[in-house]
């Protein structure tokens, strides 16, 4: 797996398919073009033009065909803490940008294909996991001309503070290797209780579905020790809430004194609580958030520098490049340059 710089899979038989079996292109990475009629969304007006917001399961569903496998549940239903689970085996997957309230765990069966979220794109092949936090704007697609196979499941942990914060504190490098398969076994093991039900399945089906989620935060501590430092640190709500609302604004908009005066605390106990929690600086955070999504839409050729300037909040597009130059090394349009140019040397 490699990151360059996420996703809520479409039901069995629905969605888009991939416009090239390479690594994507602009298009690609841009929110797909084709809406899928009969999927649930609720408008935000906090979100960027064009990016939906899924709806969570209003009642319990299964949908089985071919091309995959999804079971649906409210929030606190048969296993409390997962809202939907399935398999997607289309070749040809794709899911355009979009964002929820809930996580979102992903395990690459077979084959390979990427992930961006917020603007960061993450190639990922068999045996990887990827992870998705609450308010995290993120699309994916299968590549390559191999057979796909996605295993995949939303759920909060509301009633898990404990793993809750390690799952909200996982840093930016989000993609990890199932090196010993245990993650997949717990998966494999998961499925075959909601598939084939056997007497007391949902207590054996719930105690898998934590391991699962415990054998994930493992895997990430394995491969990323410096979060292992902070494991003991716990995560007030406070945090949790600037986080998702940081990740819903364009890119970091609102100024710390602005967040701070929005959640009734100072700027000061703002601050100390996110770097306790996260290990760096509120103002760092969000202005390497402000950068990638920038990055982001400046690899879409449909908008122009001046309106990402306004899109992400700044005065004009003097204050952008000025910014954006100081943070990368290079000019907005050197970067756009250099981007589209890498993009089509890989088609």
């Amino acid at each position: 797996m490699h990151d360059e710089d996420t996703s809520q899979p479409a039901r069995p038989g629905e969605g888009a398919h991939a416009s090239s079996a390479n690594w994507p292109s602009n298009e690609a990475v841009r929110e797909s073009r084709t809406r899928r009629q009969d999927h649930d969304v609720l408008p935000s007006s906090s979100l960027p033009a064009g990016i939906r917001k899924d709806r969570t399961p209003a009642e319990p569903a299964r949908f089985v065909d071919a091309e995959g496998y999804r079971e649906e549940w409210p929030m606190g239903g048969q296993l409390e803490a997962l809202s939907y689970i399935g398999i997607n085996s289309r070749e040809a997957w794709e899911v355009s940008a979009h964002v929820h309230d809930h996580f979102e765990l992903c395990y690459i069966d077979e084959g390979q294909g990427w992930f961006a979220v917020d603007g960061r794109l993450v190639r990922v092949s068999a045996g990887d996991v990827f992870v998705t936090k609450p308010g995290e704007v993120h699309q994916g697609a299968a590549s390559g001309d191999r057979p796909y196979r996605l295993y995949y499941a939303g759920f909060r942990l509301n009633g898990m503070p404990g793993l809750e914060d390690d799952y909200y504190r996982l840093g930016r490098s989000r993609a990890v290797t199932d090196e010993d398969s245990t993650v997949k076994t717990l998966f494999d093991q998961l499925f075959r209780e909601l598939m084939e039900p056997q007497p007391h399945g949902a207590l054996v089906a719930r105690s898998c579905f934590v391991q699962l989620l415990v054998q994930v935060i493992r895997t990430y501590a394995r491969q990323s020790p410096e979060r292992e430092s902070r494991a003991s640190v716990t995560m007030p709500p406070i945090v949790k809430e600037l986080l998702e609302e940081l990740h819903a604004l364009e890119g970091g908009r609102s100024g710390i004194d602005a967040l701070a005066q929005r959640h009734h605390v100072s700027r000061t106990h703002l601050e100390r609580e996110f770097k306790r929690c996260l290990g760096l600086p509120l103002g760092r955070y969000m202005r390497e958030l402000l950068v990638e999504r920038a990055k982001y839409w400046l690899r879409q050729p449909g908008h122009t520098a001046t309106e990402i300037a306004e899109r992400l909040g700044f005065s004009g597009l003097h204050a952008f490049s000025v910014f954006f130059k100081r943070h990368t090394g290079m000019a907005p349009a050197d970067f756009r340059k250099t981007a589209l140019q890498a993009t089509t040397s890989t088609q």
